[in-house]
């Protein structure tokens, strides 16, 4: 092919329709799990309720909630991926064979909010919330002013199995916000006239995005670091359904979605969508959305338990991913029990 400026137009178009048509077709979670906020400066500044608002019967003058004082910042951050072409290829005819990797960097695009939001959830456990404790803590206060009001847990377990989360995600306050202030585009650097080209004989094409992540309200969020059972799943589900405002009154918190790793991914579907369990009937069968996802690896404090496979048959026992397959299709020697 011939380099000239309109030659090189066409092949920009060519290769933003196939970024395109990937970004449109590419699966993620994040809009799933977290409140989406545009942005329209570097940051934005979050003043939370102290409590979750409900109706009430009007006697007297109305009863204002406030926004609490205890605020928190989400700086937007910067994202780039970047790759070069060769003039020699663009001239020989080649540029045909770089459209998947064009292809590929819009679908790592895409999943890279994924990446972000479920690395933080998974960060949950020491990264800390408005209201000054870690996210997942044993003791929130239910009214940041008023100490007499007590505290809440969000939290279970021992700390020694691979976490799994509820978040209540049926209502527009969400447990997790991605704060977006430009989205994902394809941009390029390949004018004949460009430096890199001119001295390198080198076209560059990336994709390019500002957003960040952070949490939202703790109360809509439980995490379980014991194994993902019937029982524990029972008992953690009801303790979030439970929690009540600080009035008394039952904050209506429903859990939508489950999300764990992928050695839970086995526990977290039976749970979810079989029928039966040992020959009796699933009562939480479709009682909430799994999320299986590798991003909670990401997190900081994830741990090698983390990466183990559990025994739906065994709770006490899990494998280490790297375990491989056995002759007899039963499980090796356990890691944990």
């Amino acid at each position: 092919m011939e380099i000239s400026a309109g030659s090189m137009g066409l092949l920009f178009k060519n290769y933003q329709s196939v970024f395109n048509e990937a970004l449109q077709s590419a699966q993620s979670h994040y809009k799933d799990v977290a409140m989406i906020v545009p942005s329209k400066t570097s940051a934005e500044v979050y003043g939370f309720l102290e409590k979750l608002p409900g109706m009430r019967e009007w006697v007297g003058s109305r009863v204002i909630n406030q926004l609490g004082a205890n605020g928190f910042t989400i700086v937007n951050r910067d994202w780039e991926q970047t790759i070069e072409l060769d003039r020699n290829d663009i001239e020989d005819d080649r540029y045909g064979l770089f459209a998947p990797l064009v292809r590929d960097m819009a679908v790592s695009g895409s999943s890279h909010p994924d990446e972000l939001i479920f690395s933080l959830l998974g960060d949950g456990f020491t990264t800390k919330c408005y209201d000054g404790k870690s996210f997942f803590d044993t003791s929130h206060p239910v009214s940041i002013g008023d100490a007499k009001k007590g505290t809440y847990s969000n939290i279970f377990g021992s700390g020694k199995f691979a976490p799994w989360f509820l978040l209540d995600c049926s209502r527009p306050l969400r447990p997790l916000i991605f704060q977006e202030r430009r989205k994902l585009q394809f941009v390029q650097k390949a004018s004949p006239q460009d430096d890199n080209v001119f001295f390198d004989k080198r076209f560059l094409y990336g994709a390019d995005a500002r957003y960040n992540a952070g949490f939202g309200l703790p109360q809509l969020a439980f995490a379980c670091t014991d194994p993902l059972t019937p029982y524990n799943y029972s008992v953690v589900r009801a303790a979030m359904m439970s929690q009540r405002a600080e009035n008394g009154r039952p904050l209506g918190i429903r859990p939508t979605h489950l999300v764990t790793v992928p050695g839970n991914e086995s526990a977290a579907l039976r749970i979810l969508r079989s029928e039966t369990i040992e020959a009796t009937t699933n009562e939480w069968a479709a009682s909430a959305t799994p999320i299986i996802t590798q991003y909670l690896l990401g997190a900081t404090g994830a741990t090698a338990a983390w990466e183990n496979v559990a025994d739906f048959l065994n709770p006490n026992a899990s494998y280490a991913a790297g375990s491989g397959t056995t002759a007899d299709g039963k499980p090796p020697a356990s890691t944990n029990g």
